[in-house]
């Protein structure tokens, strides 16, 4: 699957820079969220897991407080050699979660 170009985008990406507990299949380590926008994240973790494979995540967004349990599926992946990272679709996020979103992004 390409990636959207920012004129296709849902919003625009708002740089995060959380750290999220990720979990996928029997894997469960730390990431962090580089970017985010109400469709979909950036997360970097050790470990990669494969195009289409669902991860759950939890975090908090900066200037919200409130900790996010997320379901998304994994839409591209950039492997490097220390700390790679993927792309991720949001699967039915919460409502209270885009509301903090817009709220980062301003829309």
């Amino acid at each position: 699957m390409a990636r959207q170009s920012a004129e296709q985008r849902v919003s625009p990406r708002v740089l995060v820079g959380a750290p999220a507990s990720v979990k996928w299949g029997e894997q469960r380590l730390s990431g962090f969220i580089e970017s985010i926008n109400l469709a979909g994240m950036y997360v970097t973790t050790p470990r990669i897991p494969e195009l289409g494979e669902y991860v759950d995540l939890v975090f908090a967004l900066p200037r919200d407080g409130r900790n996010f349990r997320v379901r998304a599926s994994v839409v591209h992946t950039q492997p490097l050699k220390n700390r790679g990272g993927f792309g991720a679709r949001f699967e039915r996020p919460p409502l209270g979660f885009l509301e903090a979103i817009r709220g980062l992004t301003g829309h």
